[in-house]
């Protein structure tokens, strides 16, 4: 019988390669979404953040339940109560049916978090226990989609890059292929505990917007900008329901970034992260 795996946020970024992969593997993955994913050879179980769950048999089927839906329907704490309790609620759905929880949190989740985002994660993890559930926290997801190709296109747009807090917190980008078979390790061997996934030597905000550039061919300068006051702006024109490429929790998540030991995590894998200059920095023009 084909092992099963549901997870939430099935047609996002990291959710739609990881889809592919186990469907590749043999799987049968279960997409649990408000509509239908179209993705060949997904089952679909409607579910929504907040929302009532699916029956508990439909858990007890399962070999495991993938956590990657994050709802940004709201903001501040309102957002976060949102998904703080429904991520509570599904994980207590999954431990009475005795199934594997993996959560995948932010490398953005700790303590001293600034943005909203980054304490709902952190706050997920809180009520996890590692000795029977699994925490992912990737880095910045380097891929053909996600937050990093918004990046990318914001870069090719803007005539400069502005630079906040003083572009010298540092970052762990990590390969989305590397994030993939990372989480294929571990529904295949049923790890439990955290794993940090992210470049083993961290590189500045400044040094990925260089690295960016020079993927991408282009000569943009680099202007510092206060980081605290721009939040302030930002939160105005969201008021006004003005859109605009950069939000007040994009910039609010670069300004306690803090740095997690990996080389364990990827030991633990057996995997070997991908070099710095192997992430696949260029992007086709439809995606980036």
């Amino acid at each position: 019988m084909k092992p099963r795996v549901a997870i939430t946020g099935a047609g996002g970024f990291l959710g739609t390669a990881l889809t592919r992969a186990l469907i590749a593997s043999g799987v049968d993955v279960h997409a649990l979404a408000r509509r239908p994913i179209s993705l060949p050879g997904i089952a679909w179980q409607p579910y929504e953040l907040g929302g009532p769950l699916p029956e508990s048999s439909f858990f007890a089927q399962v070999d495991a339940v993938v956590h990657l839906a994050f709802s940004m329907e709201s903001s501040g704490q309102a957002m976060e109560a949102r998904n703080v309790a429904a991520a509570r609620e599904l994980h207590a759905a999954v431990r009475r049916a005795g199934r594997p929880f993996v959560f995948v949190s932010s490398m953005s989740a700790h303590a001293g978090a600034a943005s909203s985002y980054g304490r709902a994660k952190w706050a997920i993890e809180q009520s996890l226990d590692p000795a029977v559930d699994t925490i992912v926290r990737p880095g910045l997801i380097v891929g053909p989609g996600g937050v990093y190709a918004r990046m990318l296109a914001a870069l090719r747009r803007a005539p400069v890059v502005p630079v906040f807090y003083g572009g010298t917190q540092l970052i762990q980008p990590s390969g989305i292929d590397d994030d993939v078979a990372a989480l294929q390790r571990i529904l295949n061997q049923s790890l439990t505990g955290t794993f940090n996934l992210g470049s083993l030597q961290p590189i500045s905000i400044r040094e990925l917007y260089s690295r960016m550039l020079a993927a991408a061919r282009l000569k943009r300068p680099l202007v510092p900008l206060p980081g605290n006051l721009t939040v302030r702006v930002l939160r105005a024109t969201e008021l006004l329901g003005l859109p605009l490429p950069l939000t007040a929790e994009n910039l609010l998540g670069q300004k306690h970034l803090r740095v997690f030991e990996t080389a364990a995590s990827f030991a633990r894998l057996g995997l070997t992260p991908t070099p710095l200059d192997q992430l696949p920095w260029v992007l086709p023009p439809s995606t980036a």
